[in-house]
């Protein structure tokens, strides 16, 4: 695991650079067979974060321009992550537009994911890019801080939103409760998986928890336009968060 320190300083009007000095940190780990960056970046006045993607080539839509200042750090450190995911493939402070679904669009020979999680002032993101080949699993990431299981604990019903009645009996009596959070995150990324490579929307109620070992978790999916199919879901856990990627 590679862990980079980066430093940007913003420079005001007259030339000269403010007490405003932004570090964020990249690293990168695998889970499974692949490369995932991860950028995590503090909480910024919009003014410096603006000039922070003015200087690395971040395009902000008009509706992120114009969001809550949360939102706008999300989709920095995202754009951020899938920068430094693309380098390896030739591409360096490329700006990635955004599709109708709010989706990143990556060059044509590419395929990649992004994913981000706030906590405590900091957002952290996530990103995966790899080549589309004949016959290449379509990628899917998520990320989610592991002091939100918290709020599944406490307000079971929240259960309902994305497990069957199987699987919350699964948790009750065969899987550690805890893992309620991991079974949240493999559907996300599942989801994106299904989009990329169907550009279809579907709903966590299509996506059923079959089996799992240490490495991996296996899912079916039962959605149009395809026939049913399993679906891969390799996972990392940190102290902090849980990052899954699924293959579909």
């Amino acid at each position: 695991m590679d862990i980079e320190e980066n430093t940007f300083s913003n420079t005001n009007a007259s030339g000269r650079n403010t007490s405003a000095t932004i570090k964020f940190s990249h690293r990168t780990l695998n889970i499974g067979h692949s490369v995932i960056h991860q950028i995590r970046i503090p909480f910024l006045d919009t003014t410096v974060l603006h000039e922070l993607c003015q200087s690395h080539s971040i395009l902000l839509p008009e509706p992120i321009r114009h969001s809550r200042p949360k939102r706008q750090v999300e989709f920095v450190a995202g754009r951020l992550a899938a920068q430094y995911a693309l380098q390896p493939f030739g591409y360096r402070h490329i700006t990635l537009a955004t599709g109708t679904c709010g989706e990143p669009l990556f060059p044509k020979t590419l395929q990649g994911s992004i994913s981000h999680s706030i906590y405590a002032q900091h957002c952290t993101a996530v990103a995966c890019v790899q080549k589309i080949q004949p016959a290449q699993h379509y990628i899917g990431i998520d990320i989610e801080h592991r002091q939100h299981q918290h709020n599944l604990d406490t307000r079971k019903n929240r259960l309902n939103l994305f497990l069957h009645p199987r699987e919350q009996q699964l948790i009750a009596t065969q899987i550690s409760p805890q893992q309620a959070l991991l079974l949240f995150s493999a559907k996300e990324s599942i989801i994106k998986a299904w989009f990329h490579r169907y550009q279809h929307l579907i709903s966590f109620s299509a996506i059923t928890y079959q089996t799992a070992d240490s490495h991996q978790l296996i899912f079916q999916v039962h959605a149009q336009p395809a026939a049913p199919q399993l679906a891969i879901v390799h996972y990392r856990f940190s102290q902090q968060e849980i990052i899954t990627l699924a293959c579909i």
